[in-house]
Order: C-alpha cells, then sequence, then structure tokens
C-alpha cells in the first residue's frame, strides 16, 4: 500500500514538471517570435536608411547575417 502512494506521488511530480516544461516552451517560443519580430523591423529600418549598395558596412551586415535574416 505505501508503495502504490509513492507511485502517485510521483506520478504527480511527473505530472507537475511537465506542466512547468510546456509552460516554459510557451514562455520561450513568445518570446522567440517577440525578438524575430524585434530583429525584421531592425533589418527593415537598415535597409531603408542604408539601402544595399550603398554603404559598405551595412553590406557587410548582411552578409554576415543572412543566415539570421528571414527570406522576403
Amino acid at each position: 500500500m505505501v508503495q502504490a502512494g509513492g507511485e502517485q506521488a510521483a506520478a504527480g511530480w511527473l505530472r507537475r514538471i511537465e506542466k512547468v516544461r510546456e509552460d516554459v516552451r510557451r514562455q520561450h517560443a513568445t518570446r522567440i517570435r517577440e525578438l524575430s519580430q524585434a530583429l525584421d523591423e531592425a533589418w527593415r529600418m537598415l535597409d531603408e536608411a542604408r539601402p544595399p549598395g550603398t554603404d559598405r558596412a551595412a553590406d557587410t551586415l548582411r552578409a554576415a547575417h543572412s543566415d539570421l535574416r528571414r527570406a522576403r
């Protein structure tokens, strides 16, 4: 009987842990979306202020971070 109670307690802890993991994953996904949108906006502003081909430093940044930029 004691073992059954221990199993129930363990199962309860596993449920709690999984709930926390789901919550953290959701929070991280939300934060990643927010940061991605902010980064996209920053690139748009840079592209407007320094169109490709008009500023060597900006073009260097574009090339260095091309893997991080979303496809247009």
